[in-house]
């Protein structure tokens, strides 16, 4: 059984850094589309034998998630990777894991698949840059106190943990989880298709 943990900051906290064109109302509303969008993706790709669950600081946020069927784990607020560590722990998932950010506006079902990785193998889906994990997907074995590393390079980070862990890393590049939601400028780069549920 596959589990897809997607965390997600308070709607009113986040997309700061489009800020300078959009108005707080708008980034949150920004912000409750991409969670929708992207649930509705994992709980496509997970169907019936999956788990779907949202690691979140915000109570609007994780009401969203549980009315759509998603599991809602709230987020005490000691960051985004001791978050995804404890949340991976409470779900004590014996299959592999997809960890899903909310802004890859361009999400789909069959995206995920290369995400789902062997027993033992990391599946790292980097920015188009090449410098961040847009996406990570763990095997069963991988995932086992996996050290999150999201933030700055994050990328090689995530590589370099795997292969202190002997594990086997996977690149994936697909442009749909290549391109992730963060400047003005990626924001002129979308139709008004992709911002609409």
């Amino acid at each position: 059984m596959i589990d897809i943990l997607i965390p997600c900051k308070g709607f009113a906290a986040g997309k700061s850094r489009l800020a300078p064109v959009l108005t707080p109302d708008a980034r949150a509303w920004l912000c409750e589309t991409l969670l929708s969008r992207t649930l509705a993706a994992a709980l496509a790709f997970a169907g019936r034998g999956g788990r779907v669950a949202v690691v979140s600081p915000d109570r609007v946020a994780l009401d969203l998630a549980s009315s759509l069927g998603a599991l809602a784990i709230e987020d005490p607020g000691q960051g985004l990777n001791p978050s995804l560590a404890r949340a991976n722990f409470e779900l004590a998932g014996a299959g592999p894991l997809i960890v899903l950010p909310i802004d890859l506006p361009r999400i789909v079902p069959a995206a995920l698949e290369a995400l789902v990785a062997s027993d033992s193998e990391v599946a790292l889906a980097p920015d188009l840059a090449r410098t961040g994990t847009n996406a990570l997907g763990l095997g069963r074995a991988a995932r086992a106190d996996f050290a999150f590393s999201f933030g700055e390079a994050s990328f090689a980070a995530h590589a370099a943990i795997a292969r202190a862990r002997r594990l086997a890393v996977r690149t994936v590049a697909d442009e749909r989880l290549g391109f992730d939601l963060d400047t003005p400028f990626d924001l002129l780069r979308l139709s008004a298709s992709e911002l609409t549920l």
